[in-house]
């Protein structure tokens, strides 16, 4: 796909509205529902931690290729705006589009604590019960809604903890908490209802203290076999998710991972030196308007790339667990991040989500791995920019 056909709906209908239906599933593993009751659970700042350094967020999405339809939510707490953050995108064919909207990190409007995952934003809210995550995400007046359950399918990965990094008082957290969901609900949409039948879905938490304006970046993804004996956007029986921090320019790694779970279990793990990332880099060639007063990001500020390559090999069994990873991005989304200065002075980073084309190939456990299937990639490099007027 050329930049252009890209890059187009990105300018064309990125700040239109979504909103998020409820439809019962088949209940998880309970031991696994108790599990995440814990480990997925919020992390409020204590009374000695920099409070104006807190970020915490839910990451949700949903793929169904049947439709050529996606879905993605963030439920971000931000403690330097002392603001709390829903940001939602989906792409429906050749369109995509995003929302951002900005609440008071205030008791009454946001509600989270560390006894638990879920999580209030106004009137967007995450419920994990015995059935899985109740995702909730409607417009102020209503008429826009996106309501599904997201039933986690394998166990979460190990919680990675990384202090230090970009600043001495930084501490960066991160959890797979399920890559690999089954996803039932509805997305409606002015006026128009996508309905979604057991489809692949995915879910992420990351946490801890940092600076936006910090030298630092990162890369992460995830796909899902598709279930080729049933329908065609059913979950499957391999999935994979990959993460790497870097500093800013994204030519040092300070952590990597990507972990394979087979079934409901982890199978296979690469890490450091046993990972090489790459990427064809695009930028937009125009000023990117922002949902806010009459501003955008000037032209070319913040890359994000047309195509990925991943190779990984596990250095004490090369033979047995190796990949060839490619990614094709198709839909990106802009979610922008407000940073102030000491000055009161407004600038901007982003973070690019797309939904795009995996391609998988290798050998984990000795066995052949081959599958292609869409999936979602998220980049963020690049120094903080100041806007322009739009």
């Amino acid at each position: 796909m050329k930049t252009k056909e890209i890059l187009k709906p990105i300018l064309t209908g990125i700040f239109l509205l979504l909103f998020v239906s409820n439809v019962g599933l088949a209940a998880p593993n309970s031991s696994l529902i108790e599990e995440l009751s814990v480990v997925d659970a919020f992390h409020p700042p204590g009374e000695e931690d920099p409070v104006n350094l807190y970020n915490e967020w839910h990451y949700f999405n949903v793929i169904d290729e049947e439709q050529n339809l996606s879905v993605t939510c963030t439920f971000k707490l931000n403690g330097a705006l002392n603001a709390s953050e829903v940001m939602m995108g989906y792409s429906a064919n050749a369109t995509n589009v995003s929302f951002y909207g900005v609440y008071p990190l205030d008791p009454g409007v946001v509600e989270y604590s560390s006894e638990s995952p879920n999580v209030t934003i106004s009137n967007n809210t995450v419920t994990l019960t015995d059935q899985g995550y109740d995702v909730h995400v409607e417009s102020d007046d209503g008429t826009k809604v996106f309501d599904a359950l997201f039933v986690p399918e394998v166990e979460p990965s190990p919680a990675y903890n990384i202090s230090g990094v970009p600043e001495p008082e930084s501490e960066i957290n991160g959890l797979i908490t399920s890559a690999k969901m089954t996803v039932n609900g509805t997305l409606t949409v002015d006026g128009q209802t996508y309905a979604f039948d057991n489809r692949r879905g995915y879910h992420d938490h990351n946490w801890g203290y940092w600076s936006w304006d910090s030298d630092f970046g990162w890369e992460r993804g995830q796909v899902t076999q598709l279930n080729s004996s049933s329908n065609e956007s059913e979950v499957g029986e391999y999935s994979l998710s990959f993460g790497n921090i870097t500093n800013a320019s994204h030519t040092q790694s300070v952590f990597s991972l990507l972990t394979v779970w087979k079934g409901e279990n982890i199978t296979a793990s690469f890490s450091g030196d046993e990972l090489k990332i790459e990427h064809n880099l695009t930028y937009i060639n125009e000023t990117v308007p922002l949902p806010f007063q009459d501003i955008a990001l000037p032209v070319g500020s913040f890359s994000f790339p047309l195509e990925t390559s991943i190779s990984a090999s596990n250095a004490s069994s090369p033979d047995a667990n190796n990949l060839e990873i490619g990614f094709n991005t198709e839909h990106p989304v802009l979610v922008p991040i407000v940073i102030v200065d000491e000055s009161g002075n407004a600038k901007f980073r982003v973070i690019w989500g797309m939904i795009g084309n995996y391609q998988v190939n290798g050998t984990i456990g000795g066995n052949p791995v081959s599958y292609t299937a869409d999936g979602f990639m998220e980049y963020v490099s690049g120094v903080p920019a100041s806007p322009v007027a739009s």
